[in-house]
This record gives C-alpha cells, structure tokens and sequence, in this order.
C-alpha cells in the first residue's frame, strides 16, 4: 500500500534589516599601515577577513569616534560605526592621508541585518555573496551581516532595539556622533576590550592611554546603569547627583528591557559604585541601579 506522506514544514528565517549601515572603506597599498598609525588597536596584527574594536582617538586621547574595524582584504579595510558618522570621520581622517598610498570614502549602499547565528572563530569574518559576516559578543550568540543592496524592505525597530540591548549588555562602548572627544580610551573601557594597545608604538593619544594605565589616575569607568523607566535615555543624558545636582556622569546609549525599564552605557565617576542617589537629568523619579561591566556573562 502506498503511503503520501504530508510535505516537511520548512522555517526559513528571514534576516532582519535593522538599519542603514555607516561605514569608512580605507583602501590602498598603505591602507594597514596607515590605520596602525592612526587608530589605538593594533591594526597590523589583524589578519585577513577579522576584525577587532578599534577606536581613533584626539591627541588628549579622547575618542572621536569607536568602531568595529574588519580587515576584507589584505589592503582593504571597513570601519564601521554603530552610531557615528561616517562622512565625517571620513572627512576629517582625509587630512592625515598626505603621501600615503590610501583612498578614503564612505561605503555606499550597506545595510545591517541580523542574520542566522553562524559558527565562525572569535573575530572571523566570512565573506557573503552581497557583504560580509561576523559575530559580535552578547548575552546569546548572534550574527552581524553587512550587506550590500539588499531589497527594498521596511526596518524592524523592535529587533534593532533588541540588538542594541545586547550591545549594551556586551559593554560595547559605542559613541554617538555628539559625544566625539569627551572620553579617553581608558573610560570608555577600551582597553578592557583590546582596543588601545599599549605597546606597538605611537599613536594619536598614545601618551595618556600609557600614562593612565602605568601611572593611574582615570577617575571614570563605562558602567551599566539600569533605570525603571519606559522610556531609554538619549545619547548625551546626564546623570546627577540628587543631592546638589552635580554632573556624576554621561550615557552613551540605552535600549528597553523586555520586561520593564531600560538598559544604558553611562561613563561615570568614580565615587559611585552602586549607583544609590544618583537621577537622570530631568528625570529626578527615575531609580538608577549600576552594574559591573565585569558581570556580562558574554557568550
């Protein structure tokens, strides 16, 4: 007797477009060489088709802007920036270019999608027929694509605000365009994450990232701050004491919980470890609680 069995039910998962993405390409012969010279990681020791955090710094040593940086090819470079501007960290790195062998400009066209969560190294990057994809740490595991021309579909806000939570619970310091040059490398935590190298030679900043990390003397940190309101905090939020109002710190983003209230990255003093009377800047009802970045629990 012959048996029809019903056709398999097959889920296929469609990637999520979460936003348009900004992203400097840095091309030439040069192209590695001058990122080294430029930027605080240590771009020559990336190998080709990986990627590291990488952050360019002001000569206070101060962030102008933070990034993930993927090596595509041996002479080709993406910097891309979850929340700043690539037009203008293209135009302001032109001027550093002088003789160097490299062509700067923005990537036209790329988009951010969340993609199927992919088995690669920590730090590969996988070439795609439309762009390229990598995993970035979180509370689960997850899969950033870059993807070149992709159709024509609407945002999904609720996933880039899922994504963005995950960002902030990784303690990637991410700086929006308004926050350029208002934190060393050292409050930012760069140098938790492997971003500002110490020991392969100079840099812009390098001077006070190698005096604050043998000498001390960095009086703020990058924390989680957990607050009870619906409503996330925008990028440049500060956070005050209660009592005298005084500026105890900045947020650099923030994203919903699930449940109830938000999740931010805040860079704040030092003189706070439990976030106990401390407000949001016009929200003086708001309860602030901080977290330890060293409490991830990353994946």
């Amino acid at each position: 007797m012959l048996v029809i069995q019903p056709p398999f039910q097959v889920e296929i998962r469609v990637p999520k477009l979460l936003a348009k993405a900004e992203i400097v390409e840095i091309n030439g012969a040069d192209a590695a060489q001058f990122a080294h010279a430029q930027f605080c990681s240590d771009v020559l020791a990336l190998p080709e088709l990986h990627w590291q955090i990488g952050a360019w710094l002001d000569a206070q040593g101060r962030a102008r802007c933070v990034f993930v940086l993927l090596r595509v090819e041996a002479d080709r470079l993406l910097a891309w920036l979850p929340m700043g501007s690539a037009a203008t960290m293209a135009t302001e790195l032109q001027r550093f270019v002088l003789r160097a062998k490299v062509k700067l400009s923005v990537a036209q066209g790329f988009h951010l999608m969340e993609d199927e969560p992919t088995q690669l190294e920590n730090g590969q990057v996988a070439a795609t027929h439309d762009g390229w994809c990598f995993n970035l740490p979180g509370p689960a595991a997850r899969t950033m694509h870059l993807a070149r021309n992709v159709e024509q579909q609407a945002e999904d806000t609720a996933a880039a605000e899922t994504w963005r939570l995950a960002d902030v619970m990784a303690g990637l310091p991410w700086l929006h365009e308004s926050l350029a040059c208002q934190f060393t490398a050292q409050a930012l935590g760069l140098d938790r994450l492997g971003a500002a190298s110490l020991d392969k030679g100079c840099y812009p900043g390098q001077e006070i990232v190698a005096r604050l990390h043998f000498r001390g003397g960095n009086k703020r940190h990058c924390m989680r701050v957990v607050g009870d309101c619906d409503t996330p905090p925008q990028p440049g939020t500060c956070v005050l004491e209660t009592a005298g109002g005084t500026i105890a710190g900045t947020i650099l983003y923030a994203a919903s919980r699930q449940s109830a209230g938000f999740q931010a990255l805040a860079v704040l003093s030092n003189t706070h470890p439990t976030g106990a009377g401390l407000h949001l800047e016009g929200m003086p009802g708001i309860s602030l609680t901080l977290q330890d970045l060293a409490d991830a629990g990353l994946s």
